[in-house]
């Protein structure tokens, strides 16, 4: 908006909506920042809920987490899509340092699900992890209470713990 000559607002406001609507052919990973930044949720909303899985899993989360927190209370279901991509990006990969995270965005997503009403989409992803993720024992425990309904464990700081030892 810088280069758009200097023109009264509702010259300006056709420029924003001309540069708005170019932006849409643009890469996601690009657009979803122009867009948190512009305040266009409902245009976000729109390109994250017609994105593949796999095209969200491809991007970075210091891109997909900010929109997914930002869709959370407006739009459940696309944010619900979101932090399901960031879940199974780490757990795909096998990356157990970073299950914490995993299972951080996977009650994320369960909690944008019901919120949304999606119960059988959290079903089927409940279904789908346990199929294909089994035998990963550092993600399981943690995975299972929160598909259980009791959550994830909150790690006690060293404060707290060291009086019991």
């Amino acid at each position: 908006m810088r280069y758009v000559p200097k023109a009264p607002k509702a010259e300006r406001a056709a420029w924003r909506e001309k540069a708005m609507d170019f932006s849409e052919r643009g890469e996601l990973d690009s657009v979803i920042e122009l867009w948190l930044a512009a305040k266009e949720t409902e245009r976000l909303a729109r390109r994250l809920e017609n994105a593949s899985d796999g095209e969200l899993e491809s991007l970075s989360h210091y891109t997909t987490e900010p929109a997914a927190r930002r869709l959370a209370k407006t739009h459940p279901g696309v944010a619900a899509k979101v932090f399901r991509a960031l879940c199974m990006r780490v757990v795909d990969e096998g990356k157990s340092q970073y299950y914490f995270a995993a299972l951080s965005n996977l009650e994320k997503a369960k909690n944008c699900y019901r919120s949304a009403g999606l119960d059988a989409q959290w079903r089927a992803l409940v279904s789908e992890i346990r199929r294909k993720h089994h035998r990963k024992s550092g993600f399981m425990p943690g995975f299972e209470r929160i598909a259980g309904g009791a959550g994830s464990r909150k790690a006690r700081s060293f404060a707290k713990s060291a009086p019991k030892r």
